[in-house]
């Protein structure tokens, strides 16, 4: 941007000198060289602009901010013991099922404020696991956050005179259980995804059926 922007002062500063060259001073020759330079400055540093926001674009609604990470240390008689690491923090937590999920909350923005590089607000809420062996509905449900997404007055007013707030809705990803699959869930615009970071976990992954 910074380049763009320096193109664009040099452009404009030749373009009126161009202006004074000619109409002031009558020097047709050197005002025509003045402001054709000036043009060419001026066009590249409006592509130069247009590139670099794209590229801006693309980068904010491509990010992805890392939330937790699960890891599947032991699997006994009892259930799987998941340990999720938040923040630096590890917590343990035993599930007897087929498959870990974690649910979350999001407040997401409008595309043209997550352009200018507001990510979504995301709350964790809830890592329960998944059976397929019978017709269960998910056992075990923990709670991972007791703390309730607030919103200061100034975001509240910004909200109501702006309308930057596109949706807020929740947001699932599971994966399969398997003894030393570690899994890293990140936020993106579009909700929560989950990835294997070791071996096993890509493994679990692909006997996932």
């Amino acid at each position: 941007m910074l380049i763009a922007l320096v193109l664009l002062i040099i452009g404009s500063s030749l373009l009126i000198l161009s202006v004074r060259q000619i109409i002031i001073q009558r020097r047709l020759m050197r005002g025509g060289v003045s402001g054709v330079f000036g043009s060419m400055l001026v066009f590249s540093a409006t592509i130069i602009f247009l590139l670099l926001l794209n590229l801006q674009t693309y980068i904010q609604l491509t990010k992805e901010v890392e939330l937790v990470e699960v890891m599947v240390s032991e699997i006994t008689d009892q259930g799987a013991s998941v340990n999720l690491t938040i923040d630096g923090r590890e917590t343990n937590y035993l599930i007897s099922a087929d498959e870990w999920r974690v649910d979350a909350r999001f407040i997401k923005w409008k595309p043209w404020f997550t352009v200018l590089g507001k990510e979504p607000i995301v709350r964790l809420e809830t890592l329960s696991g998944k059976l397929y062996r019978n017709s269960q509905k998910d056992q075990q449900s923990y709670h991972l956050s007791s703390e309730i997404v607030q919103l200061d007055g100034l975001l509240s007013y910004l909200i109501d005179r702006f309308g930057i707030l596109d949706v807020m809705y929740g947001s699932s990803v599971y994966m399969p259980i398997k003894k030393g699959a570690r899994f890293r869930v990140s936020a993106t615009h579009s909700g929560l995804i989950a990835r294997p970071v070791n071996e096993q976990g890509r493994m679990a992954v692909q006997d996932w059926n």
